[in-house]
């Protein structure tokens, strides 16, 4: 495998569980040498073994135990080994762990030091615990993914999670470009529940189809209900934007938002030319029962049938997979996301690496050696 584009970075992971050590495990992906400092008892994430081992393949793993005094040595030689310092605990651990940003810069004066935190390192809730649900409830998601009704519903996906781990690759790329070959470092403040509070708001307020009825003169003659709706679903209110199940019980998905000319190759394909003259407050108001004739042609056929006439026709569609199955999609393979039993990450460049996650404490005495304490 050809170095990445940050071969030779050197990068020390204090980072547990998820948002971390996904995003050194990115960072390993484009080339850097990624060791992971664990405590005695090892990283509390090996629990989950297939995730673990996902998100910590290319790292080399270091057992040190910070509250004892005699680490002291090893873990100053670590931070001056160092280009950057990934940490993801509560706001004044590190502090006492006695690696704290006043005292690594310090001992490095060029490090780029990147704390992951729930809630960021100031604000009334810095000192809270909190997980990914805590951070969608806190931003809004669970409101704008509630159920029919009105309780409100979390993402499966972690997005917390994940969309901070990319922030701190983006914030961690950006600070080693401002520090160039000879300038200093800086303490870079993620907090997981920026990023979801910054996608959330952006779409609660970008994307409101019930706005026009909500400031009509005219009142929502279902009293109320339809304005709910259309609040609630958003795009979903669209009848050609959904989840549909075709004759053989497979799934495909329709992504049409205001596009007329893909509606009108909707209705062609379908064989409901009629309906290609209403414009979209029109299927939006007649949304459920165009919802169900869509639904209704779509189970004379199969989907591979469906899937063929859209493709044909120009319409955005494509089938519901199972995280499995999308792994074999030719999409997938053809843009080579899949390798060494692993999908990369969403960064160009990134390569998964060949190399499995670490055993707890594998590295120690390699690591130890290279920094002349062996």
């Amino acid at each position: 495998m050809e170095p990445g584009p940050l071969a030779g970075l050197k990068v020390l992971d204090f980072t547990q569980n998820l948002p971390g050590p996904y995003t050194t495990y990115t960072l390993a992906c484009l080339g850097a040498d990624v060791i992971k400092v664990e405590p005695p008892k090892g990283d509390p994430g090996r629990w989950a073994k297939p995730l673990f081992a996902a998100i910590n393949r290319g790292k080399r793993s270091v057992v040190l135990d910070l509250r004892e005094p005699s680490s002291r040595p090893a873990l100053e030689a670590l931070v001056r080994w160092a280009d950057v310092l990934v940490e993801g605990f509560r706001p004044g651990v590190m502090a006492r762990l006695g690696a704290d940003w006043p005292t690594a810069k310090g001992w490095n004066p060029r490090l780029v030091y990147c704390s992951i935190s729930a809630y960021g390192q100031e604000g009334p809730r810095r000192d809270e615990p909190a997980h990914d649900l805590n951070l969608q409830a806190l931003a809004g998601v669970t409101w704008l993914e509630r159920n029919r009704d009105g309780s409100p519903h979390p993402l499966v996906l972690p997005i917390a999670d994940f969309s901070s781990a990319l922030s701190a690759v983006a914030a961690i790329g950006i600070a080693l470009a401002a520090r160039g070959t000879d300038g200093p470092g800086r303490h870079l403040d993620v907090a997981m529940g920026d990023p979801v509070l910054s996608f959330t708001h952006t779409w609660a307020t970008g994307v409101d189809l019930a706005a026009p009825v909500r400031t009509s003169p005219v009142p929502d003659v279902l009293g109320g209900s339809f304005t709910a709706r259309l609040d609630r679903e958003r795009l979903f209110a669209m009848p050609h934007y959904g989840l549909f199940r075709c004759g053989d019980g497979k799934w495909l998905s329709i992504g049409i938002v205001d596009e007329r000319h893909f509606w009108e190759a909707l209705c062609t394909a379908l064989g409901m030319r009629p309906l290609a003259r209403l414009g979209i407050p029109g299927r939006i108001l007649a949304g459920s029962l165009i919802r169900r004739a869509v639904a209704l042609r779509l189970r004379s056929a199969d989907r591979a049938t469906w899937l063929e006439r859209f493709v044909a026709a120009g319409v955005p569609a494509s089938p519901v997979h199972t995280a499995a199955e999308a792994l074999d999609d030719p999409q997938v393979r053809a843009r080579g996301l899949v390798e060494n039993d692993g999908v990369r990450p969403p960064i160009p460049g990134a390569r998964v690496p060949a190399d499995c996650a670490p055993d707890k404490g594998e590295h120690t005495a390699e690591v130890l050696a290279e920094l002349g304490l062996a």
